[in-house]
C-alpha cells in the first residue's frame, strides 16, 4: 500500500475532494430544512438519475 506522499496529485484531489463533499453532506444532513426545499432537492435528484438514464442509452 502507498504511503500519503507516494500517492499521485489527482489520487490526493480526489481524497480532498471526497472529504469536503463528506463534510458537505454531515453539515446538511443537520441543518433543518423547509419542505418546499426538500421538494425542489428531490426533484432534482430524479431530473439528475433520468438524464443519467438518457445519457447510458445514447
Amino acid at each position: 500500500m502507498s504511503r500519503p506522499s507516494q500517492r499521485d496529485p489527482v489520487s490526493q484531489a480526489s481524497l480532498g475532494i471526497d472529504q469536503e463533499i463528506a463534510s458537505l453532506l454531515r453539515a446538511i444532513e443537520q441543518e433543518r430544512v423547509p419542505d418546499r426545499l426538500t421538494k425542489l432537492a428531490i426533484e432534482l435528484q430524479n431530473a439528475l438519475i433520468e438524464k443519467r438514464r438518457c445519457k447510458k442509452e445514447s
